[in-house]
């Protein structure tokens, strides 16, 4: 009685990863039937990647989808930047200044202190329309490191 309980136990251990391995394992995008459909990920509707470096947005006229949309930011250069984004029809070399700073009542957002040689990313919820990027940090924007994107 003993074996046979051993042997139906062993049977069954040796059974069960062959009982899970069936179904459809392709990538051809078929799934069973018994099996319940997956939500797909969120994505942005635009992915934007904009450079920066001393003293310059690349690229500098930018355009991109409403909605979210993912800003990466490499900094390539040697200095800390960030990216401030305003809403603004205004023109990006004629923002209006508090003193030596850039205005930034008009902000939607920024990636602020990207270090030389980082990254850094954000998600902005915009809506079709003008807006300018610039470098808030001190003596940046003066030295011309602006730019524009365009959302439609």
């Amino acid at each position: 009685m003993r074996y046979k309980a051993l042997a139906i136990a062993a049977s069954l251990a040796l059974a069960s990863p062959l009982v899970a391995g069936c179904g459809d394992d392709d990538d051809d995008g078929n799934t069973n039937a018994t099996e319940a459909p997956t939500a797909a990920a969120p994505t942005a509707a635009s992915d934007l990647t904009i450079q920066m470096s001393e003293f310059a947005f690349d690229p500098d006229d930018a355009t991109a989808k409403a909605g979210t949309v993912k800003i990466t930011a490499p900094n390539e250069g040697n200095v800390a930047h960030e990216l401030v984004l305003l809403k603004t029809d205004a023109d990006p070399a004629e923002l209006p200044k508090e003193g030596d700073e850039v205005d930034e009542s008009t902000s939607v957002g920024e990636i602020a202190d990207v270090e030389p040689g980082a990254t850094k990313s954000q998600t902005f919820d915009l809506k079709p329309g003008k807006y300018v990027m610039v470098c808030a940090l001190p003596g940046h924007y003066e030295g011309g490191m602006y730019g524009s994107l365009t959302v439609k």
